[in-house]
């Protein structure tokens, strides 16, 4: 067993472990207050508003963001809104340079969904085949087939029509 030794208080004063004890809150007290006012004064920044700056350059003019439609009517069993979202697609894999893409598309206000896809190489004119899969889950699902001609940054689709099942 270990000996102990007693230990007496200073001549005149309080015990040494008092002391310590005292000098333990002290700091403590001191460490939460410096806490309490760097966190003030961080938050204090990040809560005042800072003015709009009103400088404007004129160096980009804005322009309103729009797709150009290829053009032509919905066929037949195709609803309208499917058949725009199949024609932006067409569109995005018509001006791709990548061979044989496909590029998805879908109508999340019906669920309509499909792929549309370039077919073989630009013919004279700038005319070229292509194929959309139409997938709704009203039908069955189905191709349209047709021919997307571009000239002057536009598109026409011609002899578009509904083939049967995908």
């Amino acid at each position: 067993m270990p000996r102990r030794f007693p230990v007496a208080p200073p001549a005149g004063g309080t015990p040494p472990y008092r002391s310590l004890a005292r000098l333990r809150e002290v700091l403590r007290a001191g460490v939460g207050g410096a806490l309490l006012l760097a966190a003030a004064a961080c938050a204090g920044c990040s809560s005042v508003p800072l003015p709009d700056d009103d400088i404007v350059t004129g160096s980009i003019k804005p322009h309103p963001a729009s797709y150009r439609l290829p053009e032509g009517d919905a066929p037949k069993g195709i609803a309208a809104s499917d058949w725009t979202a199949a024609k932006l697609a067409l569109d995005q894999a018509l001006v791709s340079r990548e061979a044989d893409i496909s590029v998805p598309w879908e109508n999340a206000d019906t669920g309509a969904r499909g792929t549309a896809t370039p077919i073989g190489t630009v013919r004279s004119g700038g005319c070229r085949d292509f194929m959309i899969a139409v997938v709704d889950g009203k039908v069955a699902d189905r191709w349209v087939h047709g021919e997307a001609c571009r000239a002057r940054g536009e598109t026409v689709l011609s002899q578009v029509r509904v083939l049967g099942r995908a």
